[in-house]
């Protein structure tokens, strides 16, 4: 029999991810904390020249797969009556819990960075919500689930 290597891929650990943080965005960087295996960083990204500067909460456990991103400020707008459909939840504070990404798709995997993909991700979002602010109409790609609706 063949001597066969199998090879499981790791989490990138939290360490590194922090740092990758620091050194790709460290001056937007408020804080930045990892404690009983979880990173939490909160950062302040300005999608664009003209854009508003969004403070935003990154909380990656590798125990939960993914990383999660909340708005904290400022609050998301409404157009007519109405949050942006691509939001997963809202917490106590009344802070969004944004879609970056469709999990399905499995775009995110635990051996990527999140400075290299996640951060742009979220500003790929801010800069997409600011058009919807204005224009009432999501400029983006979305997935379509198979009873035909679109997904967040």
């Amino acid at each position: 029999m063949g001597n066969k290597c199998y090879f499981q891929n790791k989490a990138i650990p939290l360490i590194q991810q922090g740092l990758k943080l620091r050194k790709l965005y460290g001056n937007l960087i408020d804080s930045i904390s990892i404690s009983k295996s979880e990173l939490v960083c909160i950062m302040n990204l300005q999608p664009s020249e003209h854009s508003d500067t969004y403070t935003v909460k990154i909380i990656y456990k590798i125990s939960d797969i993914s990383p999660k991103v909340w708005l904290i400020a400022p609050e998301l707008q409404k157009v007519e009556g109405k949050r942006p459909h691509h939001i997963y939840e809202v917490d106590e504070q009344g802070r969004c819990r944004l879609c970056v990404y469709d999990p399905k798709l499995k775009e995110w995997n635990q051996q990527m960075f999140i400075a290299d993909s996640f951060v742009p991700w979220i500003c790929t979002w801010l800069n997409t919500y600011e058009y919807w602010a204005i224009t009432g109409e999501w400029h983006y790609d979305e997935t379509i689930r198979s009873e035909g609706k679109v997904k967040s």
